[in-house]
């Protein structure tokens, strides 16, 4: 698990929006990880969901989750998805997947992305996140 700081500020707080990038493959999670941090964001890295989930019971705030579906451990990101709901329900919980085409049914979700996806497109989706000032928005009821 790695964290790295930058100095941008979060569009509503003045403070650094924290994302959590959760994804077994070592190359993806490093790019997207550069990408939201080139672009401002504190970014905190983790290779399962166990790792995630670690990191979540801590006080260190995480305003995003970008996570995959399919990892090897105890849980996968749909079961992330559930512990976020049970646990952090202001978190902001984006799912990705190479193998699914559309998010899990009865999934609270704030987003869905297709492997392989546009960081570009990831990083405007993030931002829109954080500056909707209105409740989360929910996908599906629960996962």
């Amino acid at each position: 698990m790695t964290q790295e700081s930058s100095t941008s500020l979060h569009p509503e707080h003045d403070s650094v929006a924290t994302v959590l990038v959760v994804d077994d493959e070592v190359l993806l999670r490093l790019s997207i990880a550069d990408r939201l941090r080139d672009e401002g964001f504190s970014v905190i890295e983790a290779a399962n969901a166990d790792e995630a989930i670690g990191v979540l019971q801590t006080t260190i705030p995480v305003h995003v989750v970008l996570t995959d579906v399919t990892m090897p451990g105890r849980t996968d990101g749909i079961g992330l998805a559930r512990f976020i709901e049970a646990h952090g329900p202001d978190t902001k919980v984006i799912l990705t997947s190479g193998t699914l085409v559309a998010a899990p049914p009865g999934c609270r979700l704030d987003g869905f992305f297709l492997k392989p996806y546009d960081p570009s497109s990831i990083v405007r989706f993030i931002r829109s996140l954080l500056q909707d000032a209105r409740p989360l928005r929910r996908l599906r009821d629960d996962c």
